[in-house]
């Protein structure tokens, strides 16, 4: 039976086009079916690969480019080994009409804003209360530098097509005798190399060998952080920050997810590398690209020996720091962590993504979370890493403050010093000016009379006063910092005169009581008169998602860059997203009342009520509602929001232009010792009663809590992967299944969301499905739509990306990304087709058999220049099966309608005798028979 994968489409604008030329229908035999001067249309297995030839390559940052066709995003493109062609595989037939194939590589053109433009609201500095005590101030320590340098290929790097990376970093640490906590940077996606020398074609190392004179070197990012970095050892905290150039140089063109796991792996080898260093254990590695070992000793330069870092690290209390795609690095850093059995883990107590991606919205259990986002970002515009902290807060049950720390005025780059012009020769930019398609808007504009930018200095600043306070306050315990980060309206004392910055936080579960999640409907929360509530999940509209949801969209007409909650993710774009309440209304008469059930009425043990809100697109510049708290006796509280925290029914700031005015939740915080004369024993009611004529708001987490950071609980999660399976092609519509697995049973349901890609328009069939886990289950089918032709193609197969991404009860596993691959069954125009690989049976059971070995009958004795007859069972129907003795070949047969296999192998006469494996291994299935055998030298 034939079959095709569908696959499921991304949405981004289209900036650089290429116009078209005459193209075929689908029906011509020619596999090539449309093209224009620097881009074509061709017929594949499974589909058509569209591509596109740029003139320059595309700038090295954070974003993933995208293709469309004729104005229509296809989705995410794959970088050509040279950067300058981009492609992508898709089963949208319309695809062979092309007129013009677009990328934004380069950038987009301005959408329109949300409305009539209008002034940037205020964001004075100097408004918010400074903290007494100062994280940014140097402490009594000395602190000793020192590089070390194992070679540019020096580790195997996880998931990104078989490559080596470097081993390099640099080492700040405090004077003093016993072990200090440990902190790791992990800088983000940036230019590898620089220098006017010839690139190498292969991208990563700088030089193409060894003894080469061109005049390339890599571009140190890793030392960026020096400010925070010597902030945290002067108080007595070990910080090590790492190179991630090889990554940075291929994981768009080699790596499913971006680059992610290659991230976080190579975090967890440098943390490998510090262990043995502080057991005193001889540490050393291979460099590949010199062909030389290379032991500490000779890694190191600077202030430090081996001996120094003897004791001196506690890898059981460890923070990680990534900027950019460093940032779902260190989150990806910590889910494999949590992936090990316990007594292999290190201690991962804190992760601070620092502007971050969030492509695989990756969540992140048993954490203590900061992620910093930056308001003028021109990189990553839809402050995406909003996600980290939505997706995670409910998603396990663990105990720890997860926080969102929103930074005015801060851009992407000017965190790391080696990306910020002046401060280094080369691939430095202001992000907003370069990026930020008709970025003049004051709000963000540097150079605008009323800009509230911050200077490159003051957001350095800022990076070393909430780096250091996280990490201070995360590992070490120094709780004088906890309200930075708990959603007090507090400020770092160093940063108050120039900056605003606010935090909402969810508290560890036992330092709060949720009244109301509003993420799903509840009798206990109900609208009366002309208010209306609903919950709603997702951005539609031009960039939102594009498969239909289970509950209504939170906005349709805003920019997916200011809908940083909602912005659908490059490898999750129709997952839902942050579900909330929301509340409108369009006269004064009405409110929204949240009843307190028994058993939860008692709040006079907690600190405060807090609950997160942001006006909704609606409102121009502000609206107002007035929060009230009832107990049984019938006496209430009552103030407007705009008096306990405007900012959460204020529109933030933006003279009109589309990524700015972002919707935001802020954190709106009642204390209890405010509500006089009410029973904190008995309280009933949670009020909130529109005070404007017109408007709307999202509510989200109404909480009694007390402010805290909680504590990681060491225990091992089980992961969710996807197992890569391969189909025949098919002749038309039809299914397919891939299998999300759980590596190991629970006790506890476990979710996931899986999607397919390929298909801008899903017209096939929907191709993203939630899947759970019901306790004790390991595999769930997924149905794949399929979409087939009669028609040869240019390639034997075609894969296609799977992603389970946004897991709750267990992480994202390392194989978290597979593959659906699809042979091409009506011959190819070039080269051999691809083996057959049969009729797909139960995929869950042919998981489960991939898994195990089997075993092969004989005839008799296997004899080098002989035949023996070899059966096995357990195959796909229809599928080939290779006969391998040892490395060698002896050729293939098709297993029968029962999966049956029979093969007269021929033994080479010069085959060594001796012991020796025979396997029979099938195409299609994965499916493995051995058997050990004796190889007889020839009569």
């Amino acid at each position: 039976m034939k079959r095709l994968a569908t696959l499921l489409a991304l949405a981004c604008c289209a900036g650089l086009a290429a116009p078209g030329v005459a193209s075929a229908a689908p029906g011509d035999a020619d596999p090539e079916v449309a093209s224009g001067p620097s881009w074509s249309v061709t017929r594949v297995a499974g589909g058509f690969e569209v591509s596109l030839e740029l003139d320059r390559t595309p700038p090295v940052t954070a974003s993933a480019p995208t293709l469309a066709v004729d104005g229509r995003v296809l989705g995410p493109a794959t970088e050509s080994a040279d950067g300058r062609t981009l492609s992508l595989v898709t089963n949208d037939p319309s695809v062979a009409d092309a007129t013009e194939v677009t990328t934004d590589a380069f950038g987009s053109e301005a959408p329109a804003g949300d409305g009539e433009q209008v002034a940037p609201a205020p964001t004075p500095a100097g408004d918010q209360e400074a903290l007494a005590a100062d994280p940014a101030r140097r402490g009594d320590h000395e602190v000793y530098e020192a590089e070390y340098d194992f070679g540019d290929q020096a580790v195997p790097l996880l998931n990104i097509g078989g490559i080596r990376g470097e081993m390099t970093g640099k080492i700040y640490l405090p004077d003093g005798r016993g072990e200090a906590p440990v902190v790791v940077f992990l800088h983000g996606r940036h230019t590898s190399c620089y220098g006017s020398g010839a690139a190498n074609p292969a991208r990563w190392p700088c030089l193409a060998s060894p003894d080469s004179t061109e005049q390339r070197f890599p571009i140190p990012s890793h030392l960026g952080y020096e400010d925070p970095a010597r902030a945290l050892a002067s108080n007595g905290y070990a910080v090590v920050s790492i190179s991630a150039n090889a990554i940075n140089a291929n994981d768009n063109q080699l790596s499913a997810d971006h680059g992610a796991q290659a991230r976080g792996q190579l975090v967890l080898d440098t943390l490998r590398m510090l262990e043995r260093a502080n057991d005193g254990q001889a540490v050393g590695f291979h460099d590949a690209f010199t062909d030389r070992d290379v032991s500490l000793d000779d890694a190191l330069s600077g202030d430090l020996r081996p001996a120094d870092l003897v004791g001196r690290l506690d890898l059981d209390d460890i923070g990680l720091m990534g900027h950019s795609r460093g940032g779902e690095g260190v989150v990806a850093a910590a889910t494999l962590n949590d992936a090990r059995p316990v007594a292999r883990q290190y201690g991962i107590d804190a992760v601070l993504p620092l502007a971050p991606v969030a492509y695989d919205r990756i969540t992140l259990p048993n954490t203590v979370t900061a992620t910093i986002l930056p308001y003028c970002d021109g990189d990553v515009e839809n402050l995406m890493g909003q996600h980290i902290v939505d997706d995670s807060r409910h998603a396990f049950d663990d105990d720890v403050l997860r926080s969102a720390v929103l930074v005015m005025g801060a851009n992407h780059n000017y965190f790391n010093t080696v990306w910020t012009p002046g401060l280094f020769p080369a691939a430095t930019a202001d992000d907003w000016a370069s990026f930020a398609p008709a970025g003049d808007d004051p709000t963000c504009d540097a150079a605008a009379a009323t800009t509230t930018r911050l200077t490159a200095a003051e957001q350095r600043e800022v990076g070393v006063a909430y780096l250091a306070g996280f990490f201070r306050l995360a590992l070490g315990g120094e709780e004088e910092f906890l309200p930075l980060f708990d959603g007090s309206d507090v400020i770092a004392p160093s940063t108050a005169p120039f900056a605003t910055i606010t935090v909402t936080a969810n508290q560890p579960a036992r330092s709060r009581m949720d009244i109301a999640t509003f993420e799903r409907t509840s009798t206990a929360v109900r609208a009366s008169g002309d208010a209306t509530a609903e919950v709603c999940a997702s951005m539609g509209g031009q960039g939102g998602v594009t498969l239909p949801q289970p509950r209504p969209f939170c906005a349709t007409t805003v920019d997916q860059a200011a809908l940083p909650h909602w912005s659908p993710a490059l490898w999750a774009p129709n997952v839902p997203a942050s579900p909330m309440l929301h509340l409108s209304w369009t006269s004064g008469e009405g409110d929204l009342r949240v009843s307190l059930p028994r058993g939860r009425r008692d709040l006079g043990d907690y600190e405060r009520i807090a609950v997160r809100m942001a006006a909704d697109a609606s409102v121009a510049t502000a609206t107002d509602v007035t929060v009230s708290v009832t107990d049984g006796d019938g006496e209430t509280w009552s103030a407007p929001v705009s008096e306990l925290n405007a900012d959460a029914v204020t529109r933030l700031p933006g003279a009109g232009h589309p990524w700015l005015r972002k919707i935001i939740l802020q954190q709106v915080s009642i204390p209890t010792a405010a509500l006089d004369g009410l029973d904190l024993t008995d309280v009933r009611e949670v009020r909130f009663t529109p005070a404007t004529d017109s408007g709307g708001v999202y509510l989200s987490d109404l909480t009694a809590e007390n402010p805290a950071v909680g504590a990681r609980r060491p225990a091992r999660q089980a992961t969710v992967d996807i197992a890569s399976t391969r189909v025949e092609e098919g002749s038309g519509p039809g299914t397919a299944q891939v299998a999300a697995v759980l590596s190991q049973r629970v006790g506890h349901p476990v979710t996931a969301y899986v999607s397919v890609f390929g298909s801008a328009q899903g017209r096939a069939g929907v191709t993203m499905r939630e899947v759970t886990f019901a306790p004790g289950q390991v595999c769930v089918p997924v149905s794949v739509p399929t979409y087939g032709d009669t028609l040869p193609g240019a390639t034997a197969t075609t894969s296609f990306k799977v992603s389970a991404t946004n897991v709750s009860g267990a992480v994202m596993g390392d194989a978290g990304f597979g593959t659906l691959t699809v042979r091409e069954d009506d011959g190819v125009t070039a080269g051999s087709p691809a083996p057959e690989v049969g009729e797909q049976g139960d995929v869950c059971a042919e998981y489960a058999a991939a898994g195990r070995t089997g075993g092969l009958r004989l005839s008799g004795p296997v004899t080098a220049g002989s035949t023996v007859e070899v059966g096995a069972r357990g195959y796909r129907a229809g599928e080939s099966v290779e006969f391998t003795l040892g490395a060698t070949s002896l050729g293939r047969s098709f297993a029968d309608d029962r999966g049956a296999v029979a093969f007269e192998a021929a033994v080479p006469a010069g085959a060594p005798t001796g012991e020796a494996t025979l396997t029979a291994t099938g195409a299609g299935s994965g499916y493995t028979a051995e058997a050990r055998v004796r190889v007889r030298p020839a009569r």
